[in-house]
């Protein structure tokens, strides 16, 4: 099992099939599955995880834990991946002014790399349900971007998404924490309450502010923390996700229940 998983999650995920009813262990300590074809697809997607991966899994154990459960029952293997709008077209030296997203734009190779890594868990044989999340709040409310521009690039984006990959599930934000206001609300009120002005998250979002909201940079950095810690939660408890991360892992550090894997190379298109 240690071969099969690349690891010792092996024993570990073996023992969990075999408590589950998927299989048995003998007095030898082998184990023996119903599925055995199943349990090397798990694996072979573990692997591919582990070896496409640009910086560790967060929560690996639940990952794999979910990786085989849906696998298993044949339940959905639920993805999920933000995305932020196209703040470059203000401040890259690049200075994409227009909002649509055309055939060359970074975010196509973006779009083409996840719809390829969708396809590998599909030829596991995983039910894949993928759920593409433009941030919009973050561009008109928190850094004040154009609402016309912000509506503009997350409508043309959609279209591009749905040419490379016909079946995800796209929604944004805005729509989400629509859906979902009195948890919002109650979480918003708690979080704001015992707000933290010295955590080194928020500390190094005043920094960010001070670049792309130079004119109230605490202010923004506060609702950017309090914002990204409710949406963490929101997802994790409508979706239970594995989140496809796609900026830096240390940009993520808000994300408190979620599960994130980075095996995206072509990160953060919107500001490239």
């Amino acid at each position: 099992m240690y071969e099969l998983f690349g690891g010792c999650e092996g024993k570990q995920i073996s023992e969990w099939i075999v408590k589950q009813g998927f299989g048995r262990k003998t007095f030898t300590t082998r184990y023996v599955f119903d599925s055995p074809q199943i349990v090397a697809d798990i694996a072979n997607a573990w692997r591919y995880i582990k070896e496409k991966s640009i910086e560790k899994p967060v929560k690996p154990d639940e990952i794999l834990q979910q990786l085989t459960t849906s696998r298993l029952k044949t339940e959905k293997l639920r993805l999920f991946s933000p995305w932020g709008p196209r703040y470059n077209s203000l401040y890259s030296p690049v200075n994409r002014t227009s909002p649509l997203v055309q055939k060359t734009d970074p975010e196509m190779d973006t779009l083409r790399e996840i719809k390829t890594i969708l396809a590998e868990f599909r030829a596991r044989g995983y039910v894949v349900d993928f759920l593409l999340m433009p941030a919009d709040v973050y561009g008109t409310e928190i850094n004040r971007l154009p609402r016309q521009f912000v509506g503009d690039y997350f409508e043309s984006l959609e279209d591009a998404a749905r040419k490379e990959i016909p079946d995800l599930t796209l929604k944004p934000w805005s729509s989400i924490r629509e859906e979902n206001s009195s948890r919002y609300e109650e979480l918003k009120a708690a979080i704001e309450r015992n707000f933290d002005y010295e955590r080194s998250e928020y500390l190094k979002a005043v920094r960010v502010a001070k670049v792309f909201n130079p004119g109230m940079p605490e202010e923004s950095a506060r609702r950017y923390c309090i914002e990204r810690t409710i949406e963490a939660i929101i997802i994790s408890e409508v979706y239970d996700p594995i989140k496809m991360g796609l900026v830096r892992k240390e940009k993520d550090a808000l994300d408190g229940p979620l599960k994130r894997v980075y095996i995206v190379q072509e990160r953060a298109p919107w500001l490239r």
